[in-house]
């Protein structure tokens, strides 16, 4: 179960980082920030009807790619994603209350309540509790009685700190800021810090060009490990999106 594992967050994190800012015009539908948040991929604001993103390396070369489909009353039908660099494929089809389908070949079901915002999920690994806040984005994560994460926003809606535990210990911390959360949603710097490890330690830097409907057409993240001044990952994501 990937929620479980911290170091299956990083990447994530790193490469696919959301935010929950609301813009005078749109905001983000809630499943679909949600769904980013989890799975990796970038989130676009307004009534989304398809979003396809590609990500790719510092040669060029393709890194994933990612289909995520919605209904006109925002709930998502479809979503795929094919991960070349760790050899990992998610497919997902929208059944009744449930976002089912294959993570690595393996059944994993995603529960959904009456509004379409993510309640649990169902793997081999077992069972999984997802709390949401009163604007139906991700808060804690339980396993049974333990909290596994938890998501702190701000009072725009930004989250601003990520929290994984480890038993009643926070085990790694992530801390977010933006330059404009506002007309910049997906620019930001964040920092990284593992109570377990140093050598999980990074800052992420990203920084998008965007539309006129502030789809983040083409993002480059940066990651830089805290004990190296090198560079650990570049990663470029393009992002194309159509609406209702």
């Amino acid at each position: 179960m990937a929620e479980v594992k911290i170091c299956s967050y990083l990447l994530a994190l790193t490469l696919g980082f959301t935010t929950t800012a609301a813009c005078a015009q749109q905001t983000y539908i809630p499943v679909l920030l949600n769904l980013s948040t989890l799975l990796d991929f970038n989130p676009v604001k307004g009534p989304v009807k398809t979003i396809d993103s590609v990500g790719t390396d510092d040669k060029g070369n393709e890194v994933y790619t990612l289909h995520m489909a919605l209904s006109a009353e925002g709930c998502v039908q479809t979503l795929r994603r094919d991960d070349k660099s760790n050899n990992s494929h998610i497919n997902f089809v929208k059944e009744e209350k449930a976002l089912k389908g294959t993570f690595n070949g393996q059944p994993v079901a995603y529960g959904l309540d009456d509004k379409c915002n993510l309640m649990s999920r169902d793997d081999s690994d077992g069972h999984l509790d997802y709390k949401t806040n009163a604007q139906g984005l991700l808060g804690e994560t339980m396993l049974r009685t333990l909290k596994i994460t938890d998501h702190f926003y701000d009072t725009a809606g930004n989250i601003k700190k990520v929290q994984y535990y480890s038993g009643d210990l926070v085990a790694s911390s992530t801390s977010i800021r933006y330059p404009d959360s506002v007309n910049k949603p997906l620019d930001y710097t964040m920092v990284n810090e593992s109570a377990l490890d140093a050598r999980f330690n990074f800052t992420a830097v990203s920084e998008c060009q965007y539309d006129e409907r502030q789809v983040p057409v083409l993002c480059h993240v940066k990651v830089t490990p805290a004990n190296s001044g090198n560079a650990l990952t570049h990663m470029t994501v393009a992002t194309r999106a159509s609406f209702y």
